[in-house]
């Protein structure tokens, strides 16, 4: 086997020089396994030395001296016992790994298409099949739109003779005779709207003005006014106007500069009498809730949320 048996040493810097193992070649005449045992030889390395240095069994290292493949464990162990027997010789693992693969080949390893070799593929037979199906599937769809088609086709009137025809002309003539009504007759009492009704402000002049109220109930006379409750305003220098709450409301006078003459919540039933100052204004909350009273009297409920107030001064 030659060796490389040129010793070098590499000097530290503040240490002696290190003496290495000199370089080995694997002879290429004989085995793997031969030439990983005659390389330690050389070296003067035991058995039990490299087996210490790479934590293989010794008896797993002779193993692969002897090619005594029975011995060995599984291949991927095997091919790693092998690397790490090149390292501990300083050789190139890889390369020693790829020779062992070569000289002791495996069904593991990885296999390649033999050259040469012809790969045959088998007739396809589900050809009848596809077309058979293929032929039921536009069946299938024929059938449905010939369906559909005729659903959808307008159906023709049966033939009307003309002794038919006469027939029916005779029919539409007495018919539309027997059915002749004139003219409209006048909508009923009940479905006209009545006339909206004005409600009554006494005015300077004693005239009645102001804006329409729900009418009163035909032949009732005025409502006279009744003190439910608090009075509010001017016990002297008042009108004869005043407002009484149905419900609760909040009602406010204003002057025609803008004064706030009243402004308060009245509880059912509670009411305002409204000084005798020309130009107020009145301003509720709920129209239907606001009665005014006019010299004692009810003139309605209020038609809108504000109203000019009409009073002698």
């Amino acid at each position: 086997m030659p060796l490389d048996t040129g010793v070098y040493s590499e000097r530290t810097r503040g240490a002696e020089p290190q003496t290495r193992r000199p370089r080995v070649v694997l002879d290429t005449q004989s085995e793997i396994g031969a030439a990983l045992k005659a390389a330690r030889q050389g070296l003067g390395l035991s058995l039990e030395h490299i087996s210490e240095e790479t934590r293989v069994r010794a008896r797993h290292l002779g193993a692969i001296e002897d090619a005594r493949l029975d011995l060995l464990p599984s291949r991927p162990f095997t091919i790693g016992y092998v690397r790490a027997y090149a390292k501990a010789l300083g050789l190139d693992a890889d390369a020693t790994a790829a020779r062992y693969r070569a000289e002791y080949p495996s069904p593991d390893d990885e296999l390649h298409t033999p050259v040469g070799v012809r790969h045959e593929r088998r007739p396809f037979r589900g050809g009848p099949l596809m077309a058979l199906a293929g032929a039921l599937v536009l069946a299938a769809v024929g059938w449905n739109v010939a369906l559909h088609a005729t659903a959808l086709a307008p159906k023709k009137a049966p033939a009307v003779t003309p002794r038919q025809a006469a027939v029916i002309a005779r029919s539409h003539a007495a018919t539309d005779a027997a059915f002749d009504v004139g003219a409209p007759l006048p909508p009923p009492a009940e479905a006209s709207a009545p006339t909206p009704y004005i409600t009554p402000i006494a005015g300077p002049d004693g005239t009645a003005t102001n804006t329409a109220v729900p009418p009163q109930p035909a032949n009732t006379p005025p409502q006279p006014f009744v003190a439910q409750g608090a009075i509010y305003g001017p016990a002297t220098g008042a009108s004869d106007l005043i407002i009484q709450a149905r419900k609760s409301i909040s009602l406010e006078i204003r002057g025609a500069d803008g004064a706030v003459y009243f402004a308060r919540q009245l509880a059912p039933g509670e009411a305002y009498r409204v000084p005798n100052v020309p130009g107020l204004t009145a301003e509720v909350s709920n129209p239907d809730s606001a009665e005014l009273y006019e010299g004692g009297l009810s003139k309605g409920v209020f038609a809108a949320p504000q109203i000019p107030l009409k009073t002698a001064g």
